[in-house]
């Protein structure tokens, strides 16, 4: 066995000469004694594309509890919001900040404040495959164009119609990635 230790940096390696990270292993690993009494696991980790072990963001559907991860069976709603602000009334390729590190990451229902304006939206920055969003008009109503060209081909809304929520009516739309555009599920009144 190898054991490399560089005091400068803090870095340990074991079956390297030269470790990259806090532990760097080159070779295969066994952990002994994993069910401890007592103890409950919080968070999960897993290797990434360079083979280092990173943390794993744990989803709304899924549970960590007493060292059991499972998916939950009645998926959890959260709401988030964007401000469309007053003056324009037709808005193209709209960013939900509903991407990775952005504040309405994980929430499925986004309400949309437009200043008590009617709006018209062509398209909605392209989510992930298989994202679920519900929009929410909070002032007014809200009209989604049907493949409009205004937006950018992999932000427009497929919904054979245009169609207009009222104020407090919902859309429930889903990104399909295999088609690059989100498509409207359902439309609650």
């Amino acid at each position: 066995m190898l054991l490399v230790c560089a005091k400068t940096i803090g870095q340990v390696g074991i079956g390297t000469t030269n470790p990259q990270e806090t532990l760097d292993v080159n070779g295969t690993t066994q952990f002994r004694v994993t069910n401890q009494s007592g103890v409950a696991t919080i968070k999960l980790g897993g290797l990434d594309e360079n083979g280092v072990f990173r943390e794993i963001y744990i989803g709304t559907n899924l549970m960590l509890n007493n060292n059991t991860l499972s998916a939950s069976s009645n998926p959890k709603f959260s709401f988030g919001a964007i401000d469309l602000g007053r003056g324009d009334d037709e808005f193209d390729d709209v960013d939900l900040r509903i991407g990775a590190g952005e504040e309405n990451e994980d929430k499925t229902i986004i309400r949309i404040y437009a200043g008590n304006d009617d709006v018209k939206f062509t398209g909605i920055k392209a989510g992930e495959d298989g994202q679920h969003i519900w929009l929410y008009p909070q002032d007014g109503k809200l009209e989604l164009k049907d493949d409009d060209d205004d937006s950018a081909e992999s932000n427009q809304i497929e919904s054979n119609s245009s169609l207009k929520p009222e104020k407090y009516e919902m859309i429930h739309l889903v990104y399909d990635g295999e088609r690059s555009k989100w498509i409207v599920m359902d439309h609650k009144q």
